[in-house]
């Protein structure tokens, strides 16, 4: 079985008609860390950018949400503020769903329990994992991951992504992320252009990730 950390669009339409539209212009703040209103809502359309900033101003990227992805279930299932500030990277389309909302697609659609406890276990599974790759691999290495992530065919590979993303992501200075994305340029593994990197082959990249991860890949039953 295949499981996925974003809805379907068959989950995502039910969930549209039982929620409010909400739309956000690019830049638009969605939340912002500490607000107490409860809510769940699901990307449509858009990409919502999602981190926090420092006492010191400085912002640090978490993570970037698309089109079935889902935030604030901890204000409904455990009654705790947002932990996050969101806002919206492109324009935006959401569904939220209020309380009520919430409780009657979780008591009469088992398809959405069902997303919520995988989305939720895999949410789990991806921040332990950044855990640990931030403690053992080089910056270049964790760089290599990311990119690895993001492709999507066995060979060329575009990744809309700027140099300012990867240090977001990365949480190091762009100066660091540069010399990381040098690194990967110099093996020969990606290339860069006008807002975007190259990775040249997935699988050759694939390959030098598992020479240079400092764990062996859990086996897949």
């Amino acid at each position: 079985m295949n499981y996925s950390r974003t809805m379907n669009d068959t989950l995502l339409a039910l969930c549209a008609q039982h929620g409010d539209r909400k739309t956000f212009s690019q830049g638009q703040l969605i939340h912002q860390r500490g607000d107490a209103r409860p809510g769940l809502n699901i990307v449509q359309t858009g990409q919502v950018k999602v981190g926090n900033y420092g006492l010191d101003g400085q912002y640090q990227l978490t993570s970037y949400l698309q089109r079935g992805d889902s935030f604030g279930e901890v204000t409904l299932l455990v009654e705790q503020p947002r932990t996050h500030h969101s806002e919206a990277h492109t324009d935006v389309v959401l569904t939220h769903l209020n309380h009520q909302a919430f409780n009657w697609m979780n008591a009469n659609v088992p398809e959405f329990n069902t997303y919520l406890l995988t989305s939720l276990a895999i949410k789990l599974n991806m921040a332990l994992e950044m855990m640990d790759d931030h403690r053992r691999l080089p910056t270049h290495v964790r760089l290599a991951k990311i990119l690895y992530k993001q492709c999507t065919q066995p060979t060329l590979n575009t990744i809309k992504i700027r140099q300012s993303d990867c240090a977001e992501l990365l949480a190091v200075t762009l100066l660091s992320s540069h010399k990381a994305l040098s690194k990967l340029t110099m093996l020969n593994l990606v290339s860069t252009s006008y807002g975007a990197i190259l990775v040249h082959d997935k699988l050759q990249l694939e390959q030098w990730l598992n020479d240079h991860l400092s764990l062996l890949p859990v086996q897949q039953n």
